[in-house]
C-alpha cells in the first residue's frame, strides 16, 4: 500500500530527484517551498501531474510519515526542527544513496577541490574502460544515477549533504582540505569542520591530506597526499628543485607538473589525490598518468579564458570563501604579478589576516559586490580600487596590467549578491574578457 504522506522539503535539482525517486517506487508526495521557481514547477509537473506544493510549515511537516530534505533547507529551519523534536523520519539523499547503492561509492568532499577531483577520479576510471558515474554536489542528483549499472559510484558531497548522512557507507572517502566556509550556516568553523569529517567514519579506506593531520584524530589512512615526499608507495607527494616540480609516489617520481595542462599548486595537490584514489581502486598507474597529462580541469575553477596584450585572464568564479581565493592566488602567481578582482556576498566569513597572507603576490586588487567595504579596509595598504561591478573590475585591471601579469578573477565570497551563481558570474567574466581590444 503507497504512503500517502511522504514530504519533500525544497523544489531545486535535489528535490526534481526526489519526486522522481518516490515516484518510480509507487508511492505518492507533497512537495514544500516557500519560493519555488516556475521552472521547476513545470519540471515537477511533468514527473507527476497534480503534485500540492505548499509552504515549509509545522502543519505540513508533521503529517509525513518522512520527509526529504533538499541540501539547501537548513535543519535548523523552525518547522524541520519541530519535525525532528517530534521524530519524524529525516531523509537525506546522499544517505539514501549510501543505503541502496549496489555499486562501491567513493565519496569526495572538502572545502575546495572537490568539483575537481570528482571529475579526474571519474575520468580516471572511465579511462580504464570500467563503468563509472558522477553525481551529488557536481551537477547530477546522486538518486538519479543510482539505477546505473556501474563498477563506481564518484559523489562529490558538500557539508549540507552530509549533515543528514551520518551512516554513510563509502568504500573511499577522502576530505580534501578544511577552511572556514558557510559561517552563515554553522555556530562554528569546529562545527562546520566535523560535518565534513564525518565523511570517515563509516568509510572502508580513508585518503587523508598529511597536512591535516591535527584535525584527524584516529582516522587511519589507505593512502595519504600532500605537497611533501613521503616514503612509501601508498603516500603521494611533490618534489620540488628550483623551478621544477614532480608529482610522486613515496620515493618514485610520477611525472613532471610541466607535463599537467591544469596548473597550481592547489591543482596538483588534486591530481595527487586523485591519483592516490585510482591506485587503491587498482587502477593502471601508466594509463592513469595519460588521463593527467589529458585532464583539462572545470569550467570557472582556475580556468584560463583569454589572454591580451601578454596578460592573462583566469576565471576562478568557483572560489566562494577566502580559503579557495588564498589556495588560488598561491597557486597561480609567478612572483608579484597577481591582479586580483574579489566580492560578493561573504556568506557570514571574515576576511582579516588575507591581505598579510596576499601581499607578496599581488600587483593589484579590485573590488565587487555586496562586501567589498570589508574587503576594502583589510587590503586598505594595497590601494584596493572599489569597483562596485564585475565590468568596471576587468577595465581597471586591464588598464594597470602589463605583460606578464594575471588578471584573477577570484571572489571569495559567494555570487547571489549580483548574479544568478558562480557560473553565471564566471561566464560574464568571460564575455568582458572577450570583448577587451588588444
Amino acid at each position: 500500500m503507497a504512503r500517502k504522506n511522504n514530504v519533500i522539503v525544497g523544489l531545486g535539482e535535489t528535490g526534481l530527484s526526489y519526486a522522481r525517486f518516490i515516484t518510480a517506487r509507487g508511492d505518492d508526495f507533497v512537495v514544500a517551498d516557500d519560493n519555488p521557481s516556475e521552472k521547476n514547477i513545470e519540471a515537477l509537473g511533468l514527473i507527476r501531474p497534480g503534485t500540492t506544493v505548499e509552504e515549509i510549515t509545522v502543519d505540513c511537516l508533521l503529517r509525513a510519515d518522512e520527509i526529504f530534505i533538499s541540501p539547501g533547507v537548513p535543519l535548523n529551519h523552525e518547522a524541520v526542527s519541530v519535525a525532528r523534536d517530534n521524530r519524524k523520519i529525516l531523509r537525506g539523499d546522499i544517505q539514501l544513496f549510501g543505503e541502496l547503492a549496489a555499486a562501491p561509492v567513493i565519496g569526495i568532499t572538502g572545502t575546495n577541490g572537490k568539483s575537481t577531483v570528482a571529475r579526474f577520479v571519474y575520468e580516471l576510471i572511465r579511462d580504464q574502460g570500467k563503468k563509472v558515474s558522477l553525481a551529488g554536489n557536481i551537477g547530477t542528483p546522486c538518486l538519479d544515477v543510482l539505477a546505473d549499472e556501474v563498477d563506481f559510484h564518484v559523489l562529490e558531497i558538500s557539508s549540507y549533504q552530509l549533515e543528514l548522512a551520518t551512516e554513510m557507507k563509502t568504500e573511499i572517502s577522502i576530505v580534501l582540505n578544511l577552511a572556514p566556509d558557510h559561517m552563515d550556516r554553522y555556530a562554528s568553523e569546529q562545527e562546520y569542520y566535523r560535518t565534513k569529517l564525518g565523511l570517515y567514519d563509516n568509510t572502508k579506506r580513508a585518503v587523508t591530506n598529511r597536512s591535516m593531520l591535527d584535525d584527524l584524530g584516529e582516522t587511519a589512512s589507505a593512502a595519504t597526499f600532500g605537497l611533501d615526499s613521503v616514503s612509501g608507495d601508498n603516500n603521494f607527494g611533490m618534489s620540488v628543485q628550483g623551478d621544477q616540480a614532480w608529482l610522486m609516489q613515496g620515493t618514485k617520481i610520477l611525472l613532471s607538473t610541466d607535463e599537467l595542462q591544469i596548473k597550481g599548486t592547489h591543482n596538483f595537490q588534486n591530481v595527487l589525490a586523485g591519483l592516490a584514489i585510482g591506485w587503491l581502486i587498482g587502477l593502471d598507474m601508466s594509463a592513469m598518468l595519460d588521463t593527467a597529462r589529458r585532464f583539462q580541469g572545470l569550467a570557472h575553477r582556475s580556468e584560463v579564458v583569454g589572454e591580451v596584450d601578454g596578460v592573462i585572464y583566469i576565471n576562478d568564479s568557483k572560489a566562494t570563501n577566502p580559503g579557495a581565493l588564498v589556495a588560488a592566488v598561491k597557486g597561480q602567481s609567478l612572483g608579484r604579478n597577481i591582479h586580483l578582482i574579489a566580492g560578493g556576498d561573504s556568506k557570514g566569513l571574515g576576511f582579516d589576516g588575507l591581505a598579510a597572507e596576499l601581499r607578496a603576490y599581488l600587483k593589484g586588487v579590485y573590488l565587487i559586490g555586496a562586501n567589498y567595504s570589508a574587503l576594502q579596509l583589510e587590503f586598505s595598504e594595497q590601494d584596493p580600487v572599489a569597483c562596485d561591478v564585475l565590468e568596471q573590475a576587468v577595465s581597471a585591471a586591464a588598464a594597470r596590467a602589463s605583460e606578464g601579469d594575471i588578471v584573477l578573477l577570484s571572489p571569495g565570497c559567494a555570487s547571489h549578491d549580483q548574479f544568478q551563481n558562480y557560473v553565471d558570474r564566471g561566464d560574464t567574466f568571460r564575455r568582458l574578457v572577450g570583448g577587451l581590444k588588444p
